[in-house]
């Protein structure tokens, strides 16, 4: 009977270095679970920006398919040149406009939307690179349309979407 009393006399609780594994234990899985949540959210930002990309490249298409006779103004690479205006042209709102004013205004919509809907958005249409067609570049983050399109491919860990047309 007495081997029994001083057993019990001797384990009195949870020892101290068994709280701090438990702890240490615990502080590496919030320590993964908060990872988790960061990684999370960084894609969900990036499905935003390529999905809004995505709206403003074929965005662009459609106003090149409608609008054929001016097909020149928006093939021409220095149209899309320069900073987008601070509000949206109401060029063609209010008047009529031939169709080369109309690519004028269109392109200066887009640029308008991909300035304002994407981080340091850009928007440009040139010819595809290793293809006969053209194809309509929308950039974000600050990434460059010129590292869009490689030699013969699209570049897939560039910041940006590229959509090919065939006028």
């Amino acid at each position: 009977m007495t081997k029994v009393k001083s057993m019990k006399i001797r384990q009195a609780g949870v020892g101290m270095l068994e709280v701090l594994v438990a702890l240490l234990v615990l502080s590496i899985g919030v320590l993964g679970y908060a990872g988790l949540q960061l990684r999370a959210l960084d894609s969900t930002d990036e499905t935003y920006m390529r999905s809004q990309a995505m709206a403003i490249a074929q965005d662009a298409v459609e106003r090149m398919m409608a609008n054929p006779g001016s097909s020149s103004v928006y093939q021409t690479e220095s149209n899309w040149s320069g900073d987008p205006a601070a509000t949206l042209p109401d060029t063609c709102w209010n008047s009529d406009c031939t169709a080369s004013a109309m690519a004028t205004w269109d392109i200066a919509q887009l640029k308008w939307y991909a300035n304002d809907l994407l981080s340091q958005g850009v928007v440009r249409v040139e010819d595809c690179k290793g293809s006969s067609a053209q194809c309509v570049l929308v950039a974000w983050g600050g990434e460059a349309l010129d590292n869009c399109q490689d030699a013969n491919q699209v570049v897939s860990e560039a910041d940006c979407v590229v959509l090919e047309v065939r006028t």
